[in-house]
């Protein structure tokens, strides 16, 4: 209790002293929470860069004029995929299907198959596209069924209705694909889906399709027959920018070629991928740049904060010899006045901080949560200068000071 009273004693009686110690506080904590404060503004750019870069890969023909109506290889998708890069935006696959009834018709490659076309799509923004009431889930069923490989499919309203279909119900369905030969068709897997809900019109990518279904179940079913799925369409999201670089070092592992417009315009063979890039590195590559110039010009800061801390501090405890030399003669210890003068100096610290923070909060707007490590590493800092010009003065030696004084 003694030793504050008695450091309460002495700010008080060198109330000039303490008020310039205080405005030097004041400036060094404004200076500091200025400069943290830009710190976290380019921070909360950069992230809200990345929130909203809406990075994207997309499957196109060669010369990157046309991203529909192409052939895009599933096993490249699927190697994005299994990265971890990149996840699934919007896959469009049509294929064949058979299910028995009246709607199957002689397909034109082979007369004696009778079949129908399903689309396989990975969301159901294709069938959203056509408008908002085009779609009608059933009860047990969404849009989420499509980010999945479950044995579930949409029917047209109109065929729903017409065969007596029930909510649930399961149609026993095999998958058919088109070979390289124009008049052949292989058969794939044989599965049961469960009918989630109708639509009245496939969209535009697929038209036509009497089926809807999971472009995974699609894969699925295809691949147990040894047939492969050529999606029409293909884009992958990047959820995350600072994965970019590891994106485009994967495309080009897994031989996915980037644009050339010098060639073929109607190639048709989607081995081809372009990024929408361009605007996020234009301006998030000088905003990483300069959030880390200002990251690395921290411990110059703290290093000159420390600086004047100690200068400060050593003038006006400069000016206060003859007390300290004083209070050496009548038998006051060294570690005693180190603790009165140093606790001056963090009380005079701790309120400029105190200060500038509220200041800068204030009038800035910066959150404080981004004050936090800077001004503790500023009070370090001034602490340290400040206890190195007491430990300076207290070498003073104490017979030359009085004799000067005298």
């Amino acid at each position: 209790m003694f030793f504050w009273k008695e450091l309460g004693r002495s700010l008080g009686r060198h109330g000039k002293k303490t008020a310039i110690a205080l405005l030097v506080s004041v400036a060094l904590g404004v200076f500091l929470c200025q400069f943290a404060g830009n710190v976290a503004a380019q921070r909360h750019r950069l992230r809200d860069l990345s929130v909203n870069a809406g990075l994207r890969v997309t499957f196109v023909n060669t010369s990157g004029t046309r991203s529909t109506n192409i052939l895009v290889y599933d096993d490249k998708l699927q190697a994005l995929e299994e990265s971890g890069l990149a996840t699934p935006g919007l896959y469009a696959a049509a294929c064949l299907f058979s299910d028995g009834t009246e709607d199957d018709q002689p397909d034109f490659r082979n007369p004696e198959r009778k079949v129908q076309k399903v689309a396989g799509y990975t969301n159901d923004t294709p069938l959203t596209e056509v408008g908002a009431d085009n779609v009608t889930y059933f009860d047990g069923f969404d849009a989420s069924m499509f980010a999945t490989d479950q044995a579930v499919c949409l029917l047209p309203q109109e065929r729903f209705d017409r065969l007596g279909y029930q909510p649930g119900e399961k149609v026993h369905i095999q998958f058919f694909n088109g070979g390289t030969n124009e008049r052949s068709i292989f058969p794939g897997a044989e599965i049961d889906v469960a009918i989630g809900g109708t639509f009245r019109d496939a969209g535009a990518i697929e038209p036509g399709a009497g089926m809807v279904i999971p472009y995974r179940t699609m894969r699925r079913g295809l691949q147990e027959g040894h047939l492969s799925v050529w999606p029409s369409q293909a884009y992958l999201d990047i959820p995350n920018p600072e994965d970019l670089n590891a994106v485009k070092a994967l495309l080009q592992e897994v031989k996915i070629n980037p644009v050339d417009k010098t060639l073929d315009y109607y190639a048709q063979y989607g081995k081809t991928a372009s990024i929408n890039d361009s605007i996020y590195i234009g301006t998030a590559e000088p905003t990483r740049r300069t959030l880390s110039l200002l990251q690395s010009l921290y411990p110059v800061v703290f290093a000159a904060v420390g600086l004047i801390a100690l200068l400060a501090s050593y003038l006006l405890m400069q000016s206060r010899r003859e007390e300290i030399a004083l209070q050496r003669s009548l038998g006051v210890s060294k570690g005693r006045i180190f603790a009165v003068f140093f606790g001056e100096s963090a009380c005079l610290c701790l309120l400029g901080t105190a200060a500038a923070c509220l200041g800068c909060c204030l009038a800035m707007g910066t959150p404080l949560s981004a004050l936090g490590l800077p001004l503790a590493g500023y009070v370090l800092s001034y602490l340290l200068g400040s206890g190195i010009a007491v430990s300076l003065m207290l070498r003073t030696g104490v017979l030359a000071v009085l004799a000067a004084a005298e």
